[in-house]
């Protein structure tokens, strides 16, 4: 499938987090979150592991502090001027405003 929507490389500010994505707990300390990227409005989904590793094993759950969450859209749409290389997505990156306790 293609999208009238072009690509291109389009950083969304993080005062303005999604907050209309599915979260889900994907066991194993994996958490997903699946939505409608703010962009080209394509079904686009992001995994985390839930455990960040410090130097010493893991050190906290990446999702106790409740801070938006860094993605890029990795839609299977092929948008229009997509570069050799780049095989999913429309160049989109945004936040994710992740629901409280989600890792508890």
């Amino acid at each position: 499938m293609s999208s009238a929507v072009p690509y291109r490389v389009h950083d969304r500010p993080l005062t303005s987090p999604v907050t209309t994505f599915l979260w889900q707990s994907r066991g194993a300390g994996r958490v997903e979150a699946t939505g409608e990227c703010p962009e080209c409005r394509c079904v686009t989904s992001r995994t985390w592991e839930d455990i960040q590793y410090g130097s010493k094993g893991p050190d906290k759950r990446a999702f106790d502090n409740g801070e938006p969450k860094y993605a890029r859209c990795a839609c299977a749409t092929r948008h229009v001027d997509r570069p050799a290389g780049v095989e999913r997505g429309c160049g989109a990156s945004f936040w994710l405003a992740p629901p409280r306790g989600l890792s508890r």
